[in-house]
């Protein structure tokens, strides 16, 4: 209770206009998890909506562009510091931003994230064969065995699950997304997926920094 009561406070202070830095201090993760919480929820809640809506809490929105965010990762490269941009604006709603920031880092050689947050960007879009086509460029990313796990243990029984030999399938993903109906059982499981891949690939990229 009293680490999410300290997310709390600390969006309120970043929403009421505090640089990044003077809220978390050099700490990408504490960022990155407490911008999750607000949008994502917790272990189980289904997250974001399988196609992009207009941003919830537009405040948090200019709080983590990339700008903002140099003073709290000042030792990042520029593409890494995008690329973090790109999964926050995504998990925040806000489409257009993040799909710059994706594209100016594969644009400048980012090749470990900037392809993964913009196919998600598509599949949200949305757009299937655009999505496709950043996933193919994503290859077999090093989050998809514990990715695939994760969700395996998600899932109920008799749910069919966008998992393959490597792990995480992101074609079958974006199959699932595509096929949910709103209100469905399906949708419902493509969007407790989404939430997970999300979260996951997050802190992944947040990590990345140092």
């Amino acid at each position: 209770m009293a680490a999410s009561q300290g997310r709390i406070e600390a969006l309120r202070r970043l929403e009421s206009g505090e640089p990044a830095v003077e809220v978390f201090g050099e700490s990408p993760r504490d960022l990155a998890a407490a911008v999750a919480s607000a949008t994502l929820g917790e272990d189980g809640s289904e997250g974001l909506s399988l196609v992009q809506r207009a941003p919830g809490r537009p405040r948090l929105v200019a709080a983590v562009s990339e700008e903002a965010l140099a003073d709290v990762v000042p030792r990042a490269s520029r593409p890494a510091r995008l690329v973090f941009a790109a999964g926050l604006l995504q998990i925040l709603d806000a489409w257009d931003a993040s799909h710059e920031a994706a594209q100016k880092a594969d644009d400048l050689g980012e090749r470990r994230f900037a392809a993964y947050w913009h196919g998600i960007a598509h599949r949200r879009e949305p757009d299937a064969g655009n999505a496709s086509y950043w996933f193919r460029r994503v290859g077999r990313h090093a989050l998809f065995p514990a990715l695939g796990a994760a969700a395996e243990a998600l899932a109920g029984r008799g749910e069919s699950i966008p998992i393959g030999t490597d792990g995480w399938d992101p074609f079958a993903m974006i199959d699932l997304c595509t096929r949910a109906r709103p209100g469905t059982d399906q949708e419902r499981l493509a969007r407790r997926l989404q939430r997970l891949e999300m979260a996951m690939l997050l802190e992944a990229t947040a990590a990345a920094l140092g």
